[in-house]
């Protein structure tokens, strides 16, 4: 699996972080390295909106109409998109809520609270373009979510143990 190379790679490339470093005052390293810490976090949150007895036809639309690309060439569209949206679908099915995630990062990493919770919502669509890049899901149909479900949820959890928290941060170790 390498969807956090996808995100680290392909959506934070110097376009992207130089607008999410403009609108955070969060310098761009430390961008990267909040990037790398949330990734695994709002992907396991995919995971277990995917595995939950909910319907997640909402998640994979958001899926499957975000594009990597897009988002890289326009940067400026990432303050257009649906981010809460995003932000909530992920955050969803998880124990935490975005405020202890955003209190743990900045005592961690010593970047204020409120430039913290102003990158969430840009991450969002980086995770959700990152999703469909790697498993093309824009040019899947995706009326069966049952099989679309599975297939991401395969996907974002490769070793089928139940987190993807050892899986990225494993990539995230090599990558830095």
């Amino acid at each position: 699996m390498n969807i956090l190379n996808t995100i680290l790679e392909n959506g934070l490339d110097k376009n992207i972080l130089g607008a999410i470093s403009n609108k955070t005052g969060i310098d761009t390293d430390s961008v990267q390295s909040l990037v790398s810490q949330l990734a695994p976090q709002l992907l396991n949150g995919a995971k277990q909106n995917l595995a939950s007895e909910h319907d997640s036809s909402d998640l994979i639309n958001m899926i499957s109409n975000t594009n990597l690309e897009s988002l890289s060439q326009n940067p400026e569209i990432i303050d257009n998109m649906d981010n809460s949206n995003m932000l909530g679908q992920l955050f969803s099915s998880l124990n935490e809520n975005e405020s202890d995630v955003t209190n743990a990062l900045s005592a961690k990493s010593g970047i204020d609270v409120s430039s913290i919770s102003s990158l969430l919502p840009m991450i969002a669509p980086l995770i959700m373009g990152a999703l469909n890049k790697q498993t093309n899901l824009s040019s899947t149909d995706t009326s069966d979510t049952n099989s679309i479900t599975s297939m991401l949820t395969d996907f974002i959890d490769q070793d089928n143990d139940g987190s993807v928290v050892d899986d990225l941060m494993g990539m995230a170790k090599k990558f830095f």
